[in-house]
């Protein structure tokens, strides 16, 4: 930790902390020990054996060192910044906690180790339902995961501005790297354009403004669909989908081979499922071959829905999720439409009966 409590119950930087004083933890109030040198970084520590649910021991030297770096960063870009706050109501400390005018409060968490899904979940969920703001940033063990299922991706946000985002820190050069736009295409490496961030030449008002441009969405020409087709079927079967899948469609009837082309999806999307969303477009199809020819718009909504919830990934970090799923949605509907699989009609849509068939063999 970097912060502790002194005998008058004021918190102390370990950079200013004074060797002949007693320190105590924030979390647990136990003593601790000051660890100062010209190679160690800054930092207490509790004494060996003490237990404490607030700070966890064995804290790397890349995280202390990133909380400071970042914590520099903030503050001469002119926010009021303190380090591992405590937010009483959360029993939570953020690495960094910075505030700005007319802004609700930002948590900074700079994660270097391992962290589960429910904790993950936990945290994110404690601090938005607080009215805090939270952006992780991920120190070097994540740096190579930033690909599909890597383990980068549990970390995966989103904002107007950049999109679905996955955001790195490397204290080695004091420097940041915004993935931003991360958009997949089934078995196909993780698409996504990245922005460097070095402190000393852009402050943090810059970077949270910025509109970077997106690319347009990548779609699979026409010409090539065939191709693209047979290679997806091919990676299915290396990464162990396949089987499954076509099993499921022999007990409907069919093969993955007599799919028609509407069901394997063309165009990137966002990394928001846990299988390929080849697995949701197959059991839209199966799910709109028992419909009858007509169905309101509210019950297609609701078989969207109901084909699509199993399939998220549990995505802690993501927010607004209910528009989330509302878009991808939308922009299914609008891709059967646009396949002729559907057709709008005065009171709901209308089911085109040969785009819901098995290919013939």
């Amino acid at each position: 930790m970097l912060i502790a409590v002194d005998q008058s119950a004021h918190l102390t930087n370990a950079l200013q902390a004074k060797r002949q004083t007693d320190y105590f933890c924030p979390g647990c109030m136990a003593p601790v020990t000051l660890k100062r040198g010209t190679v160690t970084i800054a930092h207490f520590a509790h004494c060996p054996g003490r237990a404490c649910t607030t700070f966890s021991e064995g804290e790397t030297a890349e995280h202390l060192l990133g909380k400071r770096q970042l914590a520099t960063w903030f503050e001469n870009s002119g926010y009021q910044v303190q380090l591992e706050a405590p937010l009483a109501q959360l029993h939570q400390r953020p690495d960094i906690l910075v505030q700005a005018p007319h802004q609700a409060p930002l948590a900074i968490e700079f994660q270097c180790s391992p962290l589960s899904n429910q904790r993950l979940w936990e945290r994110t969920a404690g601090y938005r339902q607080h009215g805090y703001r939270v952006l992780w940033l991920l120190g070097r063990p994540y740096h190579k995961g930033v690909r599909t299922h890597g383990k980068a991706l549990k970390f995966l946000q989103n904002s107007s501005n950049w999109g679905y985002f996955v955001l790195l820190w490397d204290v080695q050069t004091n420097t940041g790297a915004l993935n931003y736009h991360l958009m997949s295409l089934d078995c196909e490496p993780l698409m996504h354009q990245v922005l460097r961030l070095d402190p000393t030449q852009v402050i943090v008002n810059q970077v949270l403004a910025m509109q970077p441009p997106l690319r347009a969405v990548s779609t699979i020409a026409y010409h090539f669909q065939h191709y693209q087709r047979n290679l997806l079927m091919g990676r299915l079967r290396q990464q162990g989908y396949q089987r499954d899948l076509q099993n499921f469609c022999y007990q409907h009837g069919g093969t993955l081979q007599l799919l028609p082309d509407w069901v394997v999806p063309m165009v990137a999307k966002p990394p928001l499922l846990s299988v390929p969303y080849l697995v949701w477009y197959l059991h839209l199809f199966i799910t709109l071959r028992a419909q009858s020819e007509w169905i309101a718009d509210a019950q297609l909504h609701d078989l969207c829905w109901q084909t699509l919830r199993p399939l998220l990934a549990r995505n802690a970090c993501i927010r607004h999720r209910g528009m989330v799923n509302t878009t991808l949605i939308t922009d299914v509907i609008n891709e059967l439409t646009a396949q002729q699989v559907l057709v709008a009609t005065a009171t709901g849509w209308q089911l085109n009966l040969a785009q819901l068939r098995w290919k013939k063999r």
